[in-house]
């Protein structure tokens, strides 16, 4: 019997990687215009800054400023360049205030309800900021459908973290918990390593820190959010 469904919000519910992504190509292309290849410009900040930053800053888009400012230093550095503090500046405003509102998938918010109003719900998101995080769970319109008391925000999302949100929410077992999200690495993997339930959202641009195996094939994969209810509601989980 399933006792909890813990809900992803980035890129299950609402657009997130598309704003991060259009971010890095204006930070790649601004990079070029200084004369650095892409692709190693694509190196640098993928394998050197962003893994060091994301221990630093966390996850959300508060990091951006700070690593890609790093990323054209450390370009500078590789090439034996001069810093220009003009140019640095550039880079780091490219990863400040990108965001903008929520956009919402379509059918995500309708989705939603129709599964609370079945099963006990809750959002499990991850990000660094957790007011930031939940001003924009509000924007997308999730409180008027669960209470705040249901949504949890935790720094990153992880086997230990995952159990905790499971003991917050419910007494059950892990067992009786679905997890729904876009992420192997951070919705689908804690779930089964956990040995919770878990359903991929499958996302429809795949961030290149997402990019890790799944610890085994025991989940279901959806194309979308509504679909992945309609499942749930329909067959149970």
């Amino acid at each position: 019997m399933t006792e909890l469904i813990l809900v992803d919000f980035d890129d299950t519910l609402v657009e997130t990687a598309p704003a991060f992504r259009r971010a890095r190509e204006a930070l790649f292309s601004r990079l070029e215009e200084e004369g650095f290849p892409t692709e190693e410009s694509h190196r640098v900040h993928h394998e050197e800054v962003e893994p060091e930053f994301l221990t630093l800053f966390g996850m959300g888009p508060f990091r951006l400023q700070h690593s890609f400012r790093e990323t054209y230093v450390r370009l500078c550095a590789a090439h034996g360049r001069p810093q220009n503090a003009e140019v640095a500046e550039a880079c780091g405003d490219l990863g400040k205030d990108f965001m903008g509102h929520p956009e919402v998938m379509e059918g995500a918010m309708g989705a939603l309800e129709r599964l609370a109003g079945t099963y006990p719900t809750a959002i499990f998101s991850q990000a660094s900021h957790q007011e930031y995080q939940l001003g924009r769970i509000r924007d997308a319109g999730v409180t008027e459908i669960l209470a705040e008391e249901r949504i949890r925000v935790t720094h990153r999302k992880t086997r230990e973290t995952f159990l905790e949100a499971v003991r917050h929410f419910t007494s059950s077992e892990p067992r009786h918990t679905v997890m729904v999200g876009n992420s192997f690495r951070s919705d689908i993997n804690p779930a089964l390593e956990a040995g919770a339930q878990a359903i991929l959202v499958e996302p429809y641009e795949m961030w290149h820190y997402d990019n890790v195996p799944p610890v085994s094939t025991d989940f279901l994969r959806f194309p979308t959010f509504p679909e992945a209810v309609a499942h749930l509601l329909e067959n149970g989980a």
